[in-house]
């Protein structure tokens, strides 16, 4: 399948985890911490935080939050999210690479956290991105829809006279 990038559509794999190593280790090294004293601050294993670094695992949510809150700085900077609305949630539609037919919806703040909740979402329901394909994975994430605020659906549609509107 061949796309054009645009502000709406990510196509996210293994230079997103690079990314993310990039972050952690520069914050790290921002605080003048080993990577055994991050592992403290987490409770994740110093060789987890290694192998983070070193791209050589698929950084789960739940450790990203761990790792975020000990260096101070938000999961959004760590993962270089672009927010695509202030202050709410978007629809996001993803889909594997390899099977275009199957797409889920995930509400989230930015696509790199849609992807990071919809894995969170698979694992839960004791799935993997990587149990079904190959390591090497990525996901398109597409926006669909943001939140509009009631301001602008004012502007937009005529307002009701008292005896038209319904009990709240």
């Amino acid at each position: 399948m061949r796309f054009i990038e645009s502000r709406d559509f990510e196509r996210i794999g293994f230079d997103f985890y690079c990314d993310i190593a990039k972050n952690i280790e520069k914050a790290r090294k921002g605080k003048g911490w080993t990577q055994k004293e991050l592992a403290k601050k987490t409770g994740i294993t110093e060789s987890y935080i290694s192998n983070i670094e070193c791209v050589k695992t698929r950084l789960k949510l739940i450790d990203l939050e761990k790792i975020s809150n000990a260096l101070g700085v938000s999961i959004d900077c760590l993962i270089d999210a672009e927010l695509d609305a202030k202050g709410g949630e978007c629809l996001y539609l993803l889909w594997l690479e390899d099977d275009e037919n199957f797409k889920l919806y995930q509400k989230s703040t930015s696509k790199r956290m849609a992807y990071l909740e919809f894995e969170k979402r698979l694992n839960k329901e004791g799935l993997s991105l990587t149990s079904f394909v190959n390591p090497r994975v990525r996901v398109f994430v597409e926006l669909v829809g943001i939140p509009v605020t009631k301001r602008e659906m004012e502007k937009v549609f005529p307002k009701l006279g008292k005896e038209e509107r319904l009990p709240k």
